[in-house]
């Protein structure tokens, strides 16, 4: 159908159709990315070329010119309230698990506070393939020194799975973010390589955590399963009384003397 109308009316009406019916050249995998959204314009485009996305019960994702962080656009994803699930995924990289980049944006959220997560999907096609790698909350409400987060990638992440951004429908906030990169490590040595995270153990746990090493961690968050965050520890201990915790799923982020963050999920039995 696309080559008889490529013949009948020349390569404009097939742009156009090719447009309008979703259908895309073949995007390349690339091995690292930066993207503003300036290139595209507010509401009518949706995600940049080579990306893609997933909405689902009426939740709401666009490109947005809202007082970006640069420039003229930037992405915004609501859910409204509880289910309405939006996610934005990135192009193919070819290096998703070398552990030698890291994924660095810009975030701010309405409403009180936000709640993001980022992750990695493995079928763009099905949103139940998103993996949670980290929690996201979001306090701030303009684009402010505390909105650039960096995000490292462990190596167990599968090749072939893309980064993406979920809004898991926990908020009614809007969420906007924006300058996002796939980055090169800066800094990135032999010695940096090989360091062992620190182990969180036991997990399930009952009313202590352990944190294996803590000379590199500046201050320890803890977050339940909507992103609200419950307690946050300065200089924390290698060990962490959690007692007081109900049974259930929660993040534990560590926050890292050089900017980085790590986070995990962690059960109470």
């Amino acid at each position: 159908m696309i080559k008889n109308l490529y013949l009948a009316v020349g390569l404009p009406l097939l742009s156009y159709f090719c447009t309008t019916y979703g259908l895309k050249a073949q995007c390349n995998i690339v091995d690292s990315f930066s993207e503003n959204f300036d290139t595209y314009s507010a509401p009518e485009s949706i995600v940049p070329t080579c990306w893609e996305r997933l909405v689902l019960n009426g939740a709401s994702q666009i490109i947005s010119s809202t007082q970006p962080a640069s420039g003229s656009s930037q992405i915004y994803q609501t859910g409204y309230g509880s289910g309405k699930v939006s996610v934005v995924i990135m192009p193919r990289i070819s290096n998703i698990s070398a552990g030698t980049h890291q994924f660095r944006f810009k975030a701010k959220a309405n409403s009180g506070g936000g709640f993001l997560e980022f992750g990695y999907i493995t079928d763009p096609a099905d949103a139940s393939t998103f993996v949670v790698l980290q929690p996201i909350t979001i306090l701030n409400s303009s684009y402010d020194a505390s909105s650039e987060r960096t995000f490292t990638v462990p190596i167990t992440v599968p090749d072939g799975a893309r980064l993406a951004i979920r809004n898991p429908g926990t908020s009614f906030a809007g969420h906007y973010w924006d300058d996002a990169v796939w980055e090169p490590i800066p800094n990135l040595g032999t010695d940096d390589m090989i360091t062992p995270d620190p182990k969180i153990y036991p997990n399930p746990f009952h009313d202590v955590l352990h944190i294996s090493d803590i000379k590199n961690i500046n201050s320890v968050t803890l977050h339940d399963a909507t992103g609200r965050v419950i307690r946050t520890v300065g200089k924390p201990e290698n060990q962490l009384p959690v007692g007081d915790l109900k049974t259930g799923a929660y993040f534990l982020t560590l926050y890292y003397k050089d900017g980085s963050t790590k986070s995990s999920q962690i059960i109470r039995k």
